[in-house]
């Protein structure tokens, strides 16, 4: 009896210690000012080298001066908060370029790196589930026009 307590409160802090490690995000995303909350995951690429339009691996491009990509894997939560940004880029309108801020944080609260993106516009979105889903997530990816490091933890 006793152990079968002692196991069942074992397992009532293991529920609770997942529950309140479920809840802090290390990846906070700020577009024009707005906290959007549902990013779980970030990627920013920046390449220097240009890519010409004889580059077989990138069909239909023209030469462009740099590659640019903000990725961001979101959950449900993430794709409602972003819902009318996505749908203008799908409609044939022309989506409104943004200013995206990226802050991640460690299990401290302490900023490890903060950057800030303008220019951004959505260009692919995939996401895929199979059989029995609790959870939906995305993956995102966007062009941008500038990236800006304003923060980095030296430690």
């Amino acid at each position: 009896m006793l152990a079968r307590r002692l196991l069942g409160s074992l397992f009532g802090v293991l529920l609770a210690a997942a529950a309140s490690g479920a809840e802090h995000n290390s990846v906070t995303l700020t577009v024009d000012g707005v906290d959007i909350a549902g990013v779980v995951g970030y990627r920013v690429d920046f390449n220097r080298q240009g890519v010409s339009a004889v580059d077989s691996r990138r069909l239909g491009l023209a030469y462009s001066p740099d590659q640019r990509k903000l990725s961001l894997t979101v959950t449900q939560r993430g794709l409602n908060r972003l819902q009318d940004w996505i749908n203008s880029a799908t409609s044939g309108e022309t989506p409104v370029p943004r200013t995206v801020q990226v802050t991640v944080k460690d299990e401290k609260d302490e900023v490890l790196v903060r950057w800030e993106i303008s220019g951004v516009l959505p260009t692919t979105l995939s996401s895929a589930a199979a059989g029995l889903v609790g959870e939906v997530t995305a993956t995102l990816e966007f062009v941008f026009d500038r990236l800006k490091l304003l923060e980095a933890n030296g430690k």
